[in-house]
């Protein structure tokens, strides 16, 4: 009898310890998967309490007597327990790595964290009295930051009328002694955490670009009034929160507000006769007040005259124009441009401008826009409007459109030798045995239907769509075998 109820015991228990052990890794797995600790913790004690009490019985029932009775014919349920076990293990421990690998779960989070983020001491927390070196004496102590840094985007700080620091936050980067690049993801709010949190080794774009130094903000502070700045405007206004940013080597229109710290002065009157003045440039403002001016701290700053400025927009259309398989279009005057390939292109350049309208003249070029000759000066035939569009299939056959201000008609030009001369496109309109659908709907019949697109090639077969306006959907179809020679109507 007493051999039974131990026998009894050991299989009771033996399974409840299973259950217990099944239970650890369901909650192990949970806690990896979506976090809640705390929430989680009590069933996972619970589990490991569990399954050691259920091992200490079962040690203290009798384990010689237990190997015994799991001889002959209990083997086999002995094994199936085992192989339960183990399926149950490598199923949660498969998921559990899973919740490890970035992105996959809290677990990846936490190891992230572990790995990547630093808190810092933060000792010179006054920006009036210590400057922005002070920042970065506390980060270099801790971090060991390279020489030289790269800023993303901007560096942005922010502090009160004392000096007393309350936010921080920009993403550097640069070059350690071994040719690594190490990033660094900085942020810093007073009302949250005493400490600077810095997190390493992240990802960014880390192009450095010159134009992108960290070094010259250091400069310009170093010999900038911002200190008086603040103290006038302390006391002009109630307590304010005051801001530095810093983007760069940047560019500005006018004069006003700013302040040469660094370099001729004199190069501020040159922007009365327009362009723009380029240097690094660090702002103090005042984000909550409008009244307030800000003032822009430059340095070395240079002139670039409009035509300078206007020659780096062209060249800057040109190469968007070359990595496009289509044509492009000059916001900035209405130019259009088609590049065949890297050397040889063309462009529709505005020569006069009246009412909506626009009058073209073709220019072509073999070097990849460097030099420019006039094609044809009136590709267009006289008539103005606003280019459709503008593509070259080879070196002499072409096609331009025109429409007119309303959008509602265009013009289909082609062009056989290069962009010389242009032949307006006929369609056999008196052709058409039956208009869209929604002709009907709308009461238009086929004189309504005058905008032609821009033709579609698929092979050696060319398609125009004539609409009613630009940007309808329905349109009368014509097709062309023989690179537009001849049209013909193929439906609606």
């Amino acid at each position: 009898m007493r051999r039974i109820k131990l026998k009894t015991i050991h299989a009771f228990i033996g399974k409840i310890g299973i259950a217990f052990y099944f239970l650890f890794l369901y909650q192990a797995w949970k806690i990896c998967q979506y976090g809640g600790v705390r929430r989680n913790l009590p069933i996972l004690l619970l589990a490991v309490v569990g399954g050691i009490i259920c091992a200490v019985l079962l040690l203290c029932s009798g384990r010689k007597k237990r190997e015994k009775e799991i001889k002959g014919k209990k083997n086999a349920l002995f094994i199936a327990e085992i192989i339960v076990v183990l399926l149950v293990t490598g199923y949660f421990g498969v998921r559990i790595v899973y919740a490890a690998i970035p992105y996959n779960g809290r677990l990846s989070w936490e190891i992230d964290e572990y790995l990547h983020k630093k808190e810092i001491d933060f000792v010179h927390t006054n920006f009036l009295e210590d400057g922005a070196e002070g920042i970065f004496t506390d980060l270099d102590k801790a971090l060991d930051l390279p020489e030289k840094l790269y800023i993303t985007k901007s560096f942005t700080l922010s502090f009160d009328e004392h000096g007393e620091i309350s936010k921080l936050d920009t993403f550097l980067y640069g070059e350690d002694e071994k040719g690594t690049t190490k990033t660094y993801l900085i942020s810093y709010d007073k009302a949250k955490n005493e400490k600077i949190t810095v997190w390493v080794d992240g990802e960014a774009n880390t192009n450095y670009n010159s134009d992108m130094q960290l070094n010259p903000m250091l400069q310009i502070l170093k010999t900038a009034n911002y200190k008086e700045r603040v103290a006038t405007w302390a006391s002009l206004y109630e307590a304010q929160q005051y801001e530095i940013l810093y983007y760069g080597r940047r560019s500005f229109s006018t004069a006003e507000g700013l302040v040469i710290v660094d370099g001729e002065e004199g190069v501020l009157s040159q922007l009365q006769s327009g362009g723009e003045v380029l240097g690094f440039e660090v702002s103090l403002h005042m984000p909550e007040q409008d009244g307030a001016m800000p003032v822009r701290y430059m340095s070395n700053p240079e002139y670039i005259s409009p035509d300078m400025i206007s020659e780096a927009e062209e060249d800057a259309q040109i190469e968007e124009a070359k990595k496009e398989d289509a044509w492009t279009t000059d916001s900035s005057d209405g130019s259009m441009y088609f590049f065949l390939d890297g050397n040889q292109g063309w462009r529709l350049a505005v020569v006069d401008a009246a009412a909506g309208s626009r009058f073209y003249q073709l220019e072509h070029t073999t070097d990849g826009g460097t030099n420019w000759e006039t094609a044809s000066t009136d590709p267009f035939q006289g008539n103005g409007g606003v280019a459709e569009g503008l593509i070259f299939y080879d070196g002499n056959f072409g096609v331009a459109g025109l429409s007119g201000a309303s959008q509602t008609h265009s013009t289909l030009y082609l062009t056989r030798d290069g962009g010389l001369t242009f032949t307006a496109v006929q369609l056999p309109m008196d052709t058409v045995t039956e208009l869209p659908k929604t002709a009907q709907e709308y009461g238009l019949t086929l004189d309504d239907y005058s905008y032609c697109e821009m033709p579609e090639k698929e092979g050696d077969i060319f398609t125009i769509r004539v609409l009613s306006a630009a940007g309808e959907s329905d349109a009368i179809l014509f097709e062309s075998k023989d690179n537009g020679e001849t049209w013909t109507y193929i439906g609606s």
